[in-house]
């Protein structure tokens, strides 16, 4: 059929804009949209014309508003406006049946057209200005998943009401100083993250919460009493300034990971628990482990470093799943490192150097990334060391948008790598991670240089919500194989073919 003069203007900008091809026979037939990265400022008034379109992609351009013709789009269930310029939520969205939009990254201050905005059910908000979003939702909201993280909200007590049924909520990096009384509203909530603003005060409503997964870390939690939580799995107390720290014993009996990394703790806490997998009492004023420790049976990781720890129990001797044992800059006598040498010397980074960090790769570092590569392909058959070639994959890899790449420094000198890409699987229907190069230089091995990059790389993977991660690994490279399968990495029955375009 003869596309009319508005499809037609409306199909040639498309083209133009390089989003669809040419086999492309009407506007009609488009489903799904990327525009992403275009640098657009408007759109067509026409665009309202793809009355079909179910996906559509409009991020990182420099959008500020939306044309009234995309009433229209009364298909439209997924919409992408993150980091454009945004300073109002478009009123036009009420009239689409949308599910999901991501608006994070712009300068929203005003949502008001939420409230028509019925069937929702995930909200990206982060990264905006903000201030409130009281008044903003309706009582009869779908949501699921929101996030407000990155914003200036001080008060969300008269806000948890509406979020009956959402179940991941992260409000990280806000002005909040207390969890009030109205967190009780919060009654189908999975996932909840309060991390980084100014919590002083928690109401007890919150430990009747059935939450599985809570970060408090950084805030201002100078006294805690953790009671009930029945259903929690992981909680994260990180960086609090600490001087009364107390477990009920009613206190998260499923409990498998629990971290106060940098809490001021003189004290080691032992949760009732004996389902925990992750332990973590880093940075703080610890001086004794107790015997006690021995009944955490499934513990796979225990984080002690950097306190001041002389004598170690023989029953740590005991924990035969433990695969990670980070316990440098303290002060082990002979005795503990025996108990160290019982257990298994390679899970223990007693012999790491000092002074060695992990962080997000910057720029500057790609040339020494580049190079570290030789090291990895020296190991791995199927492939040649290019170092241009090199160069332009991790470069063009750094500057994409869904990677991450992280190093392993040692006075500025990169000794270590690791990257992660997002995919997209049709088995998982979600995205997973797959985790690529990673390398160590051969002298900063057996420091658990590998094993902290790693741990970096899954934590990042768990804040993207990936459903799994996954690699693929040398079948001649034994170390390797051991190094994976001590982690929790399960070998699959699938083999990998190269097909050279």
């Amino acid at each position: 059929m003869k596309m009319n003069k508005d499809e037609q203007l409306l199909y040639d900008w498309l083209l133009w804009h390089n989003c669809i091809d040419e086999n492309t026979k009407s506007c009609l037939d488009i489903t799904r949209l990327d525009l992403s990265g275009r640098k657009l400022e408007e759109l067509p008034e026409n665009f309202g014309l793809l009355k079909n379109l179910l996906v559509l992609n409009l991020s990182n351009n420099r959008l500020s508003t939306l044309p009234e013709s995309m009433r229209n789009l009364v298909k439209l269930s997924n919409l992408d406006i993150r980091r454009n310029r945004f300073e109002i939520l478009p009123p036009v969205l009420q009239y689409m049946p949308l599910r999901s939009i991501n608006a994070c990254s712009n300068k929203l201050s005003d949502l008001s057209v939420l409230k028509q905005c019925l069937h929702i059910k995930v909200l990206d908000l982060s990264d905006n200005m903000l201030k409130s979003l009281d008044n903003c939702l309706a009582e009869e909201n779908e949501l699921r998943t929101l996030n407000i993280a990155s914003n200036l909200c001080h008060d969300m007590s008269n806000v948890f009401e509406f979020l009956g049924n959402v179940e991941r909520l992260n409000l990280s990096e806000n002005l909040m100083k207390e969890i009030p009384s109205s967190i009780k509203g919060l009654l189908s909530i999975e996932e909840l993250n309060v991390s980084y603003n100014h919590i002083e005060k928690i109401d007890d409503a919150f430990f009747d919460l059935d939450v599985q997964i809570i970060d408090l870390s950084s805030n201002l939690l100078r006294s805690l009493h953790l009671s009930s939580l029945v259903e929690l799995e992981k909680l994260t107390l990180d960086d609090n300034p600490f001087r009364k720290l107390e477990l009920d014993f009613s206190f998260a009996p499923y409990l498998r990971e629990f971290s106060c990394d940098s809490c001021g703790l003189s004290e080691f806490l032992l949760p009732q628990s004996e389902a925990l997998e992750l332990l973590c009492y880093s940075s703080n004023e610890i001086e004794i482990i107790p015997q006690e420790i021995e009944r955490y049976t499934k513990l796979q990781e225990l984080d002690i470093d950097k306190n001041k720890i002389s004598e170690l129990p023989d029953s740590l001797a005991n924990l035969s799943y433990l695969e990670i044992l980070y316990i440098g800059e303290n002060r082990l006598s002979e005795k503990a490192k025996k108990v160290i040498t019982i257990l298994d010397p390679d899970i223990c980074d007693i012999n790491m150097k000092t002074g060695i960090s992990i962080d997000k790769a910057q720029e500057n570092d790609l040339p020494q990334m580049a190079e570290l590569l030789s090291v990895l392909f020296a190991i791995e058959s199927d492939f040649t060391f290019d170092y241009d070639k090199q160069l332009s994959g991790i470069t063009r890899l750094y500057e994409h948008e869904s990677s991450d790449l992280l190093v392993a420094k040692y006075e500025e000198n990169v000794i270590g790598m690791i990257t992660m890409q997002r995919l997209i699987s049709s088995a998982e229907g979600d995205y997973v991670g797959q985790i690529e190069d990673l390398v160590v230089h051969e002298e900063y091995r057996k420091m658990s240089v590998g094993s902290r990059l790693m741990n970096k790389m899954r934590n990042l993977a768990l804040e993207h919500g990936y459903k799994r991660i996954q690699l693929a690994a040398d079948v001649d490279n034994t170390n390797a194989l051991q190094f994976y399968s001590r982690r929790g990495f399960k070998k699959t029955h699938l083999n990998i073919y190269h097909y050279n375009v």
